[in-house]
């Protein structure tokens, strides 16, 4: 595992130590704050008792003094904020994190201490005890090596188990984006440690759960400026659990099939996780570790996405409805066959629209659970738009309309969102910005062209957190504003029903 108790008692020691950093009082954030949790490895979150004994907290008082107690060993510290985000400076450098609604988070090595002020705080963070994650590792290695003594144990990249089928095509294939971070490089490649980059991935399997994969470097500032700036070019596999890279290159070096195993991530759902070494004829060496989320993901409360450079950019291709880094110039490699029937979703007899539009939506329009929470309904039309469960979108394959589901989160509010519009949208093309109501809930509606095609955006506010959620966005592109602003579209954000 890359990161382990050791580092928490080394982060101890770090913590400790005195700051001499200014501060900024924040007074909504002041208080004391208790030691929860922890990143174990890479894919868990692990609860704080189980490693560290005695008290453990952080009291931040005015005029940027600190009182810092881990394992009974108490220290003053000092602290600055700027927003949420917060610094802790020691003698062997700074600290940063994010401190917000209870929950205080310290980050050192690419690893988090969570801090909560609240039980509130503490539902934000997936922990698990030591000891459930260890059985779920021994469960793992079990089930995984149920060869019969003497005989040879198959390699960790074989086939399915049993037939991949549509299902592992609609949760692997498209396009996700995340970053590289390096380290241990060595030659040609040892002034990239410590360094990370972009990066853009796309899968494409066909239905027996075989197809390729491809990494890219999508602003060219590591490898070049063109499409064919890869990172991993590899045949791959899957099935419902694991994504394999059978063969092929990495930085121009062969993949090695047992270091390329795409898990999902146990503590960030939807997050992808997959690192190794490479290893070339001249003996120069780099580390890599890839991080993805589907494209389209907001990466809410991952507050890795701090380091990803270009990661604002990103998050602007999204809200302006781009549903790819390269835009409508890749069609796919040409593996991936429709699925047998050509519905994205079973009809669901005798439903209808809550927004009495049910004779635009047909007369057994699709449900669909926004993101599988629980906490929004909607309906559409099956026979005219196709659902990506991959990126929450629909898409109209006639028109080429889509509408992006996206919900909002934190402490996302209507006002912030208006200032944001004004910001960065005011000198588009057709600019509107208006105050309307959806199903008796207070909304705003963004109108505006570029060079991408017409953008609406229906940002709906439920009046209040409903586990988390403040409301749902309705990103809606088109070729024109016409397009987008249609009786169809409306009839299904007219839909939307929340389940209070």
């Amino acid at each position: 595992m890359k990161k382990c108790t050791a580092f928490a008692l080394a982060l101890i020691l770090t913590l400790t130590l005195c700051a001499c950093g200014g501060a900024k009082d924040n007074e909504t954030i002041l208080g004391t704050y208790t030691l929860y949790a922890m990143d174990y490895d890479e894919k868990s979150i692990v609860l704080a008792s189980d490693l560290f004994s005695g008290e453990n907290y952080i009291t931040l008082k005015s005029g940027g003094t600190a009182e810092m107690c881990l394992e009974d060993d108490v220290a003053s510290v000092r602290w600055k904020a700027e927003g949420d985000k917060l610094t802790v400076t020691a003698d062997d450098g700074d600290m940063t994190g994010r401190v917000a609604d209870g929950l205080l988070t310290l980050m050192a090595d690419g690893s988090n201490l969570y801090f909560v002020a609240n039980d509130a705080a503490k539902a934000k963070i997936k922990a698990v005890s030591l000891d459930e994650l260890l059985q779920g590792v021994a469960a793992e290695m079990f089930n995984s090596s149920a060869e019969p003594a003497g005989e040879e144990s198959a390699p960790a990249a074989t086939a399915p188990a049993e037939p991949a089928g549509p299902g592992v095509q609609e949760l692997w294939n498209g396009w996700y984006f995340g970053c590289i971070d390096l380290s241990g490089c060595t030659g040609q490649w040892a002034d990239l440690n410590g360094e990370t980059y972009d990066a853009v991935m796309y899968v494409e399997l066909g239905g027996d759960g075989k197809g390729r994969l491809a990494i890219w470097d999508p602003f060219g500032n590591l490898i070049s400026n063109e499409h064919s700036n890869k990172y991993v070019d590899a045949a791959c596999h899957a099935d419902a659990q694991y994504l394999y890279a059978d063969s092929g290159e990495v930085f121009g070096c062969e993949i090695d099939p047992s270091d390329w195993v795409f898990v999902h991530n146990l503590s960030i759902p939807e997050k992808l996780n997959v690192g190794s070494t490479s290893t070339n004829d001249a003996g120069e060496t780099v580390g890599y570790d890839f991080q993805f989320k589907p494209w389209g993901d907001r990466w809410e409360g991952d507050d890795y996405a701090q380091f990803i450079p270009y990661f604002d950019a990103y998050l602007d291709g999204v809200d302006a409805g781009l549903t790819s880094p390269f835009g409508d110039t890749f069609s796919g490699f040409g593996i991936a066959q429709p699925a047998s029937g050509g519905e994205s979703a079973p009809p669901v007899s005798g439903s209808a629209s809550s927004g009495g539009r049910s004779d635009l939506l047909g007369v057994n329009p699709a449900k669909l659970d926004v993101n599988d929470r629980g906490i929004v309904n909607l309906y559409y039309p099956a026979d005219q738009f196709v659902y990506d469960d991959l990126y929450g979108k629909l898409k109209n394959e006639n028109t080429g309309v889509g509408i992006l589901l996206d919900p909002m989160l934190g402490a996302t509010n209507l006002e912030e969102l208006r200032q944001s519009y004004q910001e960065h949208n005011s000198d588009e093309d057709d600019y509107s910005l208006t105050e309307i109501t959806v199903n008796g809930y207070k909304a705003l509606l963004l109108k505006y062209s570029d060079f991408l095609g017409a953008t609406m955006r229906v940002d709906v506010d439920f009046g209040g957190n409903h586990d988390g959620w403040y409301g749902i966005s309705f990103a809606v592109s088109g070729d024109s504003l016409a397009d987008c602003d249609a009786d169809l579209v409306w009839a299904i954000i007219e839909s939307m029903e929340l389940l209070k």
